[in-house]
């Protein structure tokens, strides 16, 4: 069983202490920074914290290291920005995920603003409870982890489903939304104290038979880095860059926008080609097949720094390999071909599973681990 994580799901107006300082998490709409609020997020992640900027798995943007004593003054500095919702309230239910790849005035667009006008008729539900919006020509967000799912169906019809269901609800675009609250509702009612994901919650509720009459498709098409129809996509390596990197990155490319994405990459839009030692700029890139956590200092819960072991170890393994600092494995929260969990001064070996299951090797050190042939 995976051990409880320590506080919350980091907000604006929520912040979380860190190793590191606050963690200010900001939400933009339609995950889209201007060039301008992009360069501005910059000099704010220097001028009050470390500047460490994190891109996360549900397309959000991460301040890391933010002092204490200047929240107040970055807090007023984003709303100027117009980079905050309205209220504490409005923020925590401002949780979808959209396919990164929308275009202007398309149906992806028109569903995603009107989500966050009727934000207020969402139930109160778990910090993590999240919506994916992935109607689109490609299906994009097939493996990004969410509650609840509007897909492309047949003759530019929705298919609203529960994640973890086969089938779905096939509704009219202009009922999307409608039918996406509405199955929030069946959630919160049914028992959300037990549950804080909808694929556990129908381990023990059985879905009602309106929202299995459709099946979904299985196609899957995440956007890896390289040039794409809007622009050109940027890995982040670890999800993790800091001001200099990204100011710089931005000042000689000058984008028209900027695109955050579920896979803890960017989209600069309009920008054909990208030379930079900072960035993922190739879909082939062993570093995309690591994952690890920031952590110690950065996080009270890790004893060891991680990231130094991941990128030593990129392109020794096949498969996914995660490296995390503590066993709660907050990087990559589910099954791995190879994870390293770091307690107790060393590290355990655990293979196609998760950084809370049983290790079949114990004790450990990095360079074991860095020498020896048949350690991985």
């Amino acid at each position: 069983m995976r051990p409880l994580a320590k506080g919350w799901c980091p907000g604006a107006y929520t912040p979380m202490a860190s190793g590191d300082g606050l963690i200010v998490r900001l939400r933009p709409r339609l995950s889209r920074l201007s060039l301008q609020q992009g360069l501005d997020i910059c000099d704010l992640a220097e001028r009050h914290g470390t500047g460490v900027i994190e891109i996360t798995s549900k397309a959000n943007l991460q301040l890391r290291g933010i002092r204490q004593e200047q929240y107040e003054d970055i807090l007023n500095a984003l709303l100027a920005l117009g980079l905050l919702d309205e209220t504490a309230e409005i923020e925590s239910r401002h949780n979808i995920v959209l396919a990164p790849d929308w275009e202007q005035g398309s149906l992806s667009q028109t569903l995603a603003e009107e989500f966050y006008e009727r934000l207020p008729e969402l139930p109160e539900l778990p910090a993590k409870f999240s919506f994916a919006l992935d109607v689109g020509k490609t299906r994009r967000l097939a493996a990004v982890s969410s509650d609840i799912r509007m897909e492309q169906s047949e003759n530019g019809a929705v298919l609203v489903c529960a994640d973890g269901a086969e089938m779905g609800l096939s509704v009219p675009p202009n009922d999307a939304i409608t039918a996406a609250i509405k199955l929030a509702h069946w959630f919160a009612k049914t028992g959300v104290a037990e549950h804080k994901r909808m694929q556990a919650h129908l381990q023990t509720q059985v879905l009602p038979d309106e929202w299995q009459t459709q099946a979904r498709t299985s196609h899957d098409a995440p956007l890896a880095p390289g040039p794409s129809d809007i622009g050109f996509v940027l890995g982040v390596p670890f999800g993790q860059t800091d001001s200099k990197h990204l100011r710089q990155l931005l000042l000689s490319h000058t984008p028209r926008a900027i695109r955050l994405t579920p896979w803890r990459s960017l989209i600069l839009e309009g920008t054909g080609h990208i030379k930079t030692p900072h960035f993922i700029v190739n879909h082939t890139d062993t570093l995309l097949a690591v994952q690890a956590c920031p952590g110690a200092p950065s996080c009270t819960s890790a004893t060891v720094e991680t990231r130094n072991l991941a990128r030593a170890l990129a392109g020794q393994t096949s498969g996914i390999l995660h490296v995390s600092g503590c066993s709660k494995g907050c990087a990559h929260p589910k099954a791995a071909d190879i994870t390293l969990v770091r307690e107790n001064g060393q590290f355990s070996l655990i293979k196609k599973g998760c950084s809370w299951d049983e290790p079949s090797r114990k004790g450990l050190s990095a360079d074991e681990i860095l020498n020896s042939t048949d350690v991985l």
